[in-house]
Order: structure tokens, then sequence, then C-alpha cells
């Protein structure tokens, strides 16, 4: 009985390593034999294929040695079932292979967040927050503070990259959303401006387009935030980046109604005036999609005083 649980462990093991590995490190089908079957495939073969999709020379000669591990144990595996006796190595290979479970899981869960970072390295921040940030947030005022004065003083260093900086403004905005507010000090005109200068500054469309979208809906309603949106609606060619410049044109509106009535009015001015007077009809489309409908234009004209 304990020689069959002791079996069952091994195979489940190795299935279970076969399968981190198949996730982790290939697209290729990878096949591990069921207890009491034969291995049918060719090492030498079979590991070069291994070799040849894999890119990163270290990991693939880990992960060749984990394979000729499995094919190892299979066989024992095999030859204890044959003998029908309990080997006195079962404990060492069941925690081996423990071992080497967690090795895999772990090298994974690492190439998880490299890719998150190469595909947007804006947000990789969130892979290497603590796994009690949010509610350290939430419960530690004074810790709260501290990552407020730090990710503000990261957004307007001029030293670091601009990913670095647009990392820092979206977590101050992720945290400011955790803590359920809509303003905090270190979120004030000189951080949006600081993002917002670094897409004037770029001549990279997808360096200005991230800093427009995490930007383009701030809560800091200011004239010198809307007159960028304007700037860029009027100098820009690029049609996603204009149709981000008129939702933060139009947000500003919105955001200054209640505590600003002359930006208000200044910033539905704007809007008029460009609509009004575009003789790109493109642009005029952008804010027939933003404004909706006749209402919201007839608002518009008694918010400018028109």
């Amino acid at each position: 009985m304990s020689s069959n649980k002791g079996n069952f462990a091994v195979a489940l093991a190795a299935l279970a390593l076969a399968i981190s590995v198949y996730g982790v490190f290939t697209d290729n089908e990878v096949i591990v034999t069921q207890a009491g079957e034969t291995v049918s495939s060719n090492n030498d073969e079979y590991n070069g294929q291994w070799a040849e999709n894999n890119s990163n020379d270290s990991v693939n000669a880990e992960i060749l040695e984990l394979r000729r591990y499995i094919l190892d144990l299979e066989e024992r595996l095999n030859n204890q079932q044959f003998n029908d006796v309990e080997a006195p190595q079962g404990m060492p290979v069941q925690a081996d292979f423990e071992d080497a479970v967690l090795e895999v899981i772990a090298l994974k869960e690492e190439k998880d967040r490299q890719k998150l970072k190469e595909k947007n390295p804006m947000y990789g921040f969130y892979e290497d927050l603590p796994e009690d940030y949010e509610i350290r947030i939430k419960t530690d005022p004074d810790y709260a503070r501290q990552v407020g004065k730090d990710l503000k003083a990261q957004i307007v260093d001029e030293n670091l990259s601009a990913t670095e900086r647009l990392a820092a403004m979206s977590q101050l905005q992720m945290t400011m959303f955790m803590l359920n507010k809509t303003e905090m000090p270190e979120y004030d005109y000189e951080a949006v401006d600081a993002i917002l200068s670094i897409g004037r500054n770029s001549s990279d469309d997808k360096v200005k387009i991230q800093a427009l979208e995490v930007v383009a809906h701030t809560p800091v309603a200011d004239a010198r935030v809307s007159d960028s949106f304007m700037s860029l609606l009027e100098k820009e060619d690029n049609d996603y980046i204009r149709s981000m410049a008129a939702e933060g044109l139009v947000a500003q509106y919105y955001k200054s109604q209640s505590k600003q009535p002359e930006l208000s009015k200044k910033v539905a001015q704007d809007i008029l005036g460009l609509y009004d007077n575009a003789s790109d009809a493109k642009l005029k489309q952008l804010f027939d999609n933003i404004i909706g409908d006749a209402r919201m234009l007839d608002e518009l004209r008694n918010a400018a005083g028109q």
C-alpha cells in the first residue's frame, strides 16, 4: 500500500513538473507518460528541439536538466512497479520533485513579470509592489504620505527616464483611487505639467500617447493644463493624440464648473472656438463624438456666454 502511495506521489510530481515546464518555456506539446507506460521519446532529439525553441541559454540548460530528471524518475517509477517494493529513496525523490516544481513556478512568475514590463513598462511597477501595499496605504497614513512624496519626487525628476516618471504618475493615480480620493497634495499642477512636458518634448508618438493617457482625465483643473490640451489640438497631426487632448479639454470644463466658474467659461469658449471655426473636418468630428448631442452643445454655448 505504501509503495502504491509513493508511486502515485512521484507520478503526480512528474506530471506537475512537466506541465509547469510546458507552460513556461515552450509552446510545443510536451508529453509525459503515465505510470506504467513506456517512454518512447528519443531524448537527444527531444532535448535538441527544446533547446532550439528557447532563446535563453541558461534557462534552456536548466530545463533540459529537469527534463532528463523527469525521464530518469519515470524509469525508476516503472522499476518500482515491477518490483512492487518501496524504494528507500522515495521520500528524497518526492522532496526533490517538490523543490523542482517550486523552482519552475518561480521562474514562470518571473518570466510573466518581465513580459508585462516589456509589453507596457509604464505599468510594470505594479508587479514590484509589496503584497500588503494596498492595505498599508489604507491603514497607515504616514506610509501613504511618504509614498505620495516619493512618487512626486520621481515624477518631477528630469534625471529619470520618461518611462520611470510615467510609471510614478500611474502609481500615484492608482494610490489615490485606492484611497477613494479625487485629489492628493502631491497630485498637483507641477506633477501634471511634468508629465505633459514629457509629451511635449518627445518626438516619439508612443511616449506622447502614454503621457496624455496618464493625465487626460487629471483631477487638476488649471488654465495652464487646458492651454496645453489646446496646443496639442492645434499642432498635432496624430488623430489619437488629438482625440485624447480633446477629451482632456472637455474634462477640464467639467472639473472646473463647481469651484472655478471663470475657468469653466474660458474652457467652454476655447472648445467652441475650435468647434465652430475648425477647417479640419476630423477635428470637428472629434468634438462631435465627445460632446455627443445638441443638448450638450447648447450647455457649452450657455457656459461660454453665447
